[in-house]
């Protein structure tokens, strides 16, 4: 509802955020979007070309550039359940639901039966999947009208003051619940409530429902006269549920899915496949994806309302979860007036069409052939954070200099060694010979090579070998061996006792029990390894949660380098 003018006088005035015409235009949209992007770059186009301002030219420009990136990146979306929130009984400030009256500013019963024989007629004669859920919010009074069919009297649960009990709400400013304008329905009165719902909805040839709030709220009644607790009410619900299943033959769409209504949904948004991220949780684990996934669909959280569309994206890959959306085709400038709908400030359909196009392409390209997989596997992995090349760089010195000290402390060592084995035995007249022989030097460059974490062949062409040169001169020099009889102490050198100083390498794999750190290794619990499985059919997906690059070896021979927030799909078995 907007405030308006006619003839001067200010009146109030119902306009549509969607009407039913513009579901059809947003399924078409979305189902044929090589079509509407190349009809867009051609629109925007054809208005640069005749636009006189530079500024309005430019950003024609822009908008024909924007589509034009999609094309050759998308794919078709056929494949789409739409849930229609305030279509019906007064649109979002909506009536409970024993009648069925559809909002006349969306098109009214005629444009709603179009739209529910439009999508029957898509889903039947192509590959499409063009499903409605009609929204009815069967646990709360959101809104009364006159002779809407209901009263407060033996349809409202009470509290235990003997007050009608109101929807409560966690307000985190003053850490406490608060009542907010919506009366609780006593569960015992539902049944009859939706018969008389399904008496009006019946008479559509439709067999799909979202009852969202049948699936996320439990409340109990302390009525004196009839007191219900929460276990009475979760058996109530679901006969309630499974009467809307089993009985009418209706497909449901739910919110969060408490576990007594999973069996009955066909469809759960909101679901918890995040963690809550409060001070004592450790890690995240995909529960509802180990649980549900290939039995049931479920979405996280609208990804459009998401702090972090890239991190979101990851959770839904390994959880398995598809992506959800809340969008409006018109009139979104007018939610901010409303002090109810402002919440929904980043729902306009149009500037969320292509992010919708390339995640769903994303997603469904790394998931979307696996819905008849179980997750059968979760893990969190060590992982070694990349470091910038300059930064490594300078790692690289550091380990050639502590291996430079080594040779040279660890030569001393072998001679003085010796020198003190000649004095023990009283041959003062044998002198100490260091021989590196070919052999030797080959030796040693192989283990600084294995030290060093590269190939021999490209040591052996660096200015290290120069440094090490040196020490072994100095030494063979200084201790030629020879006395006036030609006796020498032959002492070889072919190895170091190597322990660093520094923690800049491991050879070890991202599930070891006894994994060598160092001082980039990752365990914030950010680098996670899923496992999907149908048969002998297994497919992993390491998936980094930190938004810088990080290296995570799976065996000896399997090490896989990922960007900030991205995955890595890994298909058949990994050892």
């Amino acid at each position: 509802d907007i405030s308006a003018k006619f003839l001067s006088f200010p009146i109030t005035k119902s306009i549509p955020l969607t009407t039913f015409d513009d579901v059809e235009k947003i399924y078409s949209q979305l189902s044929k979007c090589e079509e509407y992007v190349q009809e867009k770059i051609s629109e925007y186009e054809d208005l640069a070309s005749k636009e006189k301002d530079d500024n309005q030219k430019y950003q024609y420009e822009q908008q024909a550039e924007r589509y034009r990136a999609l094309v050759g990146n998308i794919q078709s979306i056929k494949n789409i359940n739409f849930k229609l929130t305030g279509f019906a009984n007064g649109g979002m400030a909506s009536t409970y639901p024993v009648k069925v009256k559809w909002a006349r500013a969306c098109g009214g019963k005629s444009g709603f039966k179009s739209l529910i024989n439009e999508a029957s007629e898509i889903s039947e004669a192509s590959d499409g999947n063009f499903i409605i859920y009609p929204e009815f919010d069967f646990s709360y009074i959101n809104n009364t009208a006159m002779f809407d069919g209901i009263s407060n009297r033996g349809n409202v649960s009470k509290m235990i003051d003997n007050r009608y009990a109101s929807k409560q709400a966690y307000n985190s400013i003053i850490q406490d619940y608060e009542a907010i304008a919506s009366l609780v329905i006593n569960v015992e009165a539902l049944d009859g409530l939706y018969s008389k719902f399904l008496k009006k909805y019946s008479k559509y040839d439709i067999k799909t429902i979202s009852a969202s709030t049948l699936g996320s709220d439990l409340n109990s009644n302390f009525d004196k006269k009839n007191p219900l607790n929460r276990e009475d009410a979760k058996n109530t619900i679901s006969a309630l549920l499974d009467r809307m299943v089993n009985k009418n033959g209706y497909e449901l769409m739910v919110d969060t899915g408490n576990i007594y209504a999973v069996e009955y949904a066909t469809h759960i948004l909101n679901a918890n496949i995040d963690s809550s991220h409060f001070r004592y949780s450790s890690y995240t684990v995909p529960f509802t994806g180990l649980i549900l996934h290939s039995y049931v669909n479920y979405t996280g959280s609208p990804l459009n309302y998401s702090g972090s569309p890239a991190y979101d994206l990851l959770r839904a890959i390994e959880s398995g979860a598809s992506l959800y959306y809340i969008v409006c085709y018109q009139n979104s400038a007018h939610l901010k007036e409303d002090a109810d709908l402002n919440k929904y400030y980043g729902v306009d359909y149009h500037n969320w069409y292509d992010d919708i196009l390339t995640t769903y392409n994303e997603l469904n390209n790394a998931i979307g052939d696996l819905q008849s997989y179980e997750i059968v596997d979760h893990r969190v992995a060590l992982a070694e954070r990349e470091i910038e090349e300059k930064e490594a760089a300078q790692n690289y010195v550091h380990l050639q200099e502590e291996i430079i000290v080594l040779l040279d402390e660890q030569m001393l060592g072998a001679v003085d060694a010796a020198l003190a084995t000649l004095k023990e035995t009283d041959n003062y007249n044998v002198r100490v010979k260091l021989d590196v022989t070919d052999a030797d030097r080959t030796a040693l460059m192989n283990q600084f090579a294995d030290i060093l974490n590269i190939d021999v062949a490209e040591l052996l062409t660096s200015d290290f070998t120069k440094y090490v040169d040196e020490i072994i001169a100095k030494y063979e020099t200084k201790y030629p061996g020879d006395d006036e009889n030609g006796n020498s102490y032959v002492v070889n050198f072919s190895s170091i006792e190597y322990k660093s100083q520094y923690s800049y390498l491991t050879d070890s794999c991202a599930f070891d029990k006894d994994y060598v750190y160092t001082d980039y290794t990752i365990d914030n619990g950010n680098v996670t390894m899923v496992t999907y499985k149908n048969g002998d059919s297994e497919v992993r997906f390491i998936l980094n949660y930190n938004n810088y690059p990080v290296t995570v070896r799976l065996s000896s021979e399997l090490e896989y380098k990922l960007e900030g927030y991205s995955y890595q799909r890994i298909d058949g078995e990994v050892q």
